[in-house]
């Protein structure tokens, strides 16, 4: 596989030790792996970065936008500084999130990268739409914009990743697929086209959304498609 193709496995667990037991397996399938705090009822932040094999990613994702999140943003900001303080590698930042709440994480976000993200449930908006709201989440001086949209036909799919030239242009790192089962394609070509990540579940039946293929067949796959150069 290409060196800069990664996958990442989101971590959905109780507690901090079926994390800690789902992480070690997820470390053989995947670059990065994203520890779904909203799935969790207890947890240990530090233990679960300090133990980590690999780069994490920590995501508090909100009802609204696709997770089981209903905490107020104080309480989501605070737990994302935890993550910051604490030597997360990436956290999530919902978009939808008010400046006066995520601004602070930008201020102080010390080696960690930021996630911008945004996650369109209800269909995929026209390219122009996609093009303007990806200016919008740069210029908020992320790292790393994130951009995930239904696919409600196969032709959504191209219209999303559509942004992943204009994200280069505009000197961005993006995350951008379709969700849903029409937009599994997306999620396979995206990394493909330079994607900064795409998303596969540790197996089948722990997906943290819709269309997400088992992390070990997503490797499979994506090594299959990838050219060596003899």
């Amino acid at each position: 596989m290409a060196q800069d193709i990664q996958i990442a496995v989101p971590i959905c667990a109780r507690d901090t030790a079926e994390a800690l037991e789902k992480m070690e397996r997820a470390a053989a399938l995947g670059q990065v792996l994203e520890i779904r705090l909203d799935t969790m009822e207890e947890f240990d932040l530090g233990e679960i970065l300090k133990s980590a094999p690999k780069p994490v990613m920590v995501t508090y994702r909100s009802k609204r936008e696709g997770g089981n999140g209903r905490a107020h943003y104080a309480t989501r900001v605070r737990l994302l500084r935890e993550a910051i303080e604490k030597g997360a590698d990436f956290v999530d930042v919902e978009f939808s999130m008010p400046l006066m709440y995520r601004e602070p994480l930008f201020r102080n976000r010390k080696k960690t990268r930021v996630i911008m993200s945004r996650h369109i449930l209800n269909g995929t908006p026209s390219g122009k739409a996609l093009a303007n709201l990806l200016g919008r989440m740069a210029a908020t001086g992320a790292d790393i914009v994130k951009i995930v949209s239904r696919a409600r036909e196969l032709e959504d799919n191209r219209r999303v990743l559509e942004m992943l030239p204009l994200a280069r242009r505009l000197g961005i790192p993006l995350i951008a697929f379709c969700l849903g089962s029409r937009g599994r394609v997306s999620r396979i070509l995206s990394p493909l086209l330079g994607g900064f990540l795409t998303f596969a579940s540790l197996e089948e039946g722990e997906e943290s959304a819709e269309g997400q293929l088992p992390a070990g067949e997503m490797k499979e796959v994506l090594s299959r498609l990838t050219l060596h150069e003899s």
